[in-house]
């Protein structure tokens, strides 16, 4: 009877020691000085995770203000008023979702 060889792949879920940068959009060079919205999604620790990125932004990169928005379920589109409203009062957005 022939041996048979098998393999485990272990994934490490440490994060990278080097983490990749991103630039941000060509339409907002810098983060310094604008508005910027936050929309929740209601998922568990998406309130927590983007309390603390209200933070860096300001802290960080210089945001004036953080709009801050939930939707009414993750599981059902914004509402159209929330969308208008950030959209009127902001000049980037950024959707966080967590669980």
């Amino acid at each position: 009877m022939a041996s048979e060889t098998r393999t485990v792949q272990i994934l490490d879920p440490c994060p990278e020691d080097i983490p990749e940068e991103r630039v941000l959009s060509g339409q907002i060079p810098t983060l310094e000085g604008k508005v910027i919205g936050l929309l929740e999604n209601r998922k568990y620790h998406a309130d927590a995770f983007l309390q603390e990125l209200q933070k860096v932004l300001q802290t960080d990169y210089g945001a004036k203000q953080v709009v801050y928005a939930r939707k009414f379920t993750f599981s059902a589109p914004c509402a159209d008023e929330t969308l208008d409203s950030l959209v009127e009062q902001c000049d980037a957005v950024i959707h966080g979702i967590a669980d």
